[in-house]
């Protein structure tokens, strides 16, 4: 499909829900649910259509109109969360090398000093503080490891923690997990032992979930505070953060269009593709689908992120990150003189990296 056609989709749908904002989801309802069959028809043969069933479909749901959003997910996708997380790491450029990128460059500032702590601000399962670790088996200096994950669920925690301290008969250093059960915006985290003055802290993916921007900017103050040696951020590249839907749905569109192109790209099945991409499709109905004071995923560019880190006493040090290849399945990888190394599809810079100190 060529861009004047998926721009055209991207206009329709456009002129679609700014005309339910302006006059009343009613006035457009049907001409809303004619232009959401087409898409759903069409979705098996291009992304842009297959974007389209999900833009709609999460703001007609949004709408009360839930019934177009089933006919979705009663196609033939079957395919397994163990499948999609193994194409997720394995085949996603976007995956593949981010945090292979992030975790040697923790490994290397962790081995500085015979002490060390480790900050995971959502940690989750311990996934990558556990890829870290194995990163880790060769350190020359780090005698001791404080690893403090920071995660709402306890449950998650719980098993992170049992995780990382099975490690450590394998490791040649002595690790201490602690946990704290919460949000990264409600702790003090200036008021933590963190067990070593040689801190470096990681959050992957994480800070986007934080829905005021003054928490973002005291998060920020807070980890200035306690002077790591390094802060490494994950984010989409994208401004989903904009209260304003209009520019909230163009945003998303363009996001969402080039992450779905990467995945046509990718050397697997048809099936899977289409999977893969109803995976996002959860992301997708938090940016359109529910209201502002419900939303979770609201990304921001990588130019406010580094702002709100520089505002906060920061100086970027993204230079310092290995790129692992310069391009894979279409996505060039490089720095750019803003401070961030960025992940772009075509003209979409999809997903940054950054470090500051």
């Amino acid at each position: 499909m060529t861009a004047s056609v998926t721009n055209k989709i991207q206009l329709q749908m456009q002129q679609l829900i700014m005309a339910a904002e302006t006059n009343g989801y009613d006035a457009v309802k049907e001409e809303m649910g004619y232009w959401y069959s087409i898409c759903l028809n069409k979705m098996e043969k291009d992304s842009a259509y297959f974007l389209g069933t999900l833009l709609l479909g999460a703001y007609m749901g949004s709408k009360g109109n839930s019934n177009n959003k089933e006919n979705i997910y009663l196609k033939n996708y079957d395919v397994s969360q163990i499948r999609l997380f193994e194409i997720l790491i394995d085949k996603l450029p976007y995956v593949k090398y981010s945090q292979q990128m992030i975790n040697q460059s923790i490994a290397q500032l962790l081995d500085e000093k015979e002490e060390a702590t480790l900050i995971d601000i959502g940690i989750g399962l311990g996934t990558q503080v556990l890829h870290i670790l194995n990163l880790c088996k060769g350190a020359k200096q780090l005698k001791k490891l404080v690893i403090v994950g920071i995660e709402p669920a306890a449950e998650a925690i719980a098993n992170a923690g049992a995780a990382i301290m099975h490690m450590q008969a394998t490791l040649p250093f002595t690790i201490e997990f602690r946990s704290i059960v919460g949000f990264a915006e409600t702790t003090d985290l200036t008021a933590i032992d963190y067990g070593s003055s040689h801190i470096v802290v990681n959050a992957s993916l994480a800070l986007h979930h934080i829905q005021q921007a003054d928490k973002r900017d005291s998060v920020f103050a807070q980890l200035h505070a306690i002077h790591p040696a390094g802060l490494f951020l994950i984010e989409p590249n994208s401004n989903h953060f904009d209260p304003d839907f209009n520019n909230r749905f163009n945003n998303c569109f363009r996001h969402f269009y080039h992450l779905f192109k990467t995945i046509d790209g990718l050397s697997i099945l048809h099936a899977e593709k289409n999977a893969l991409k109803l995976f996002f499709g959860r992301e997708i109905e938090d940016i359109i689908g529910k209201p502002e004071a419900m939303r979770f995923e609201k990304h921001e560019p990588a130019n406010h992120w580094i702002g709100r880190m520089q505002q906060a006493g920061f100086c970027m040090q993204s230079h310092r990150i290995p790129i692992a290849v310069d391009m894979e399945a279409g996505v060039n990888i490089r720095l750019h003189q803003e401070g961030y190394v960025g992940f772009s599809f075509g003209n979409e810079t999809v997903l940054s990296l950054m470090y500051a100190a």
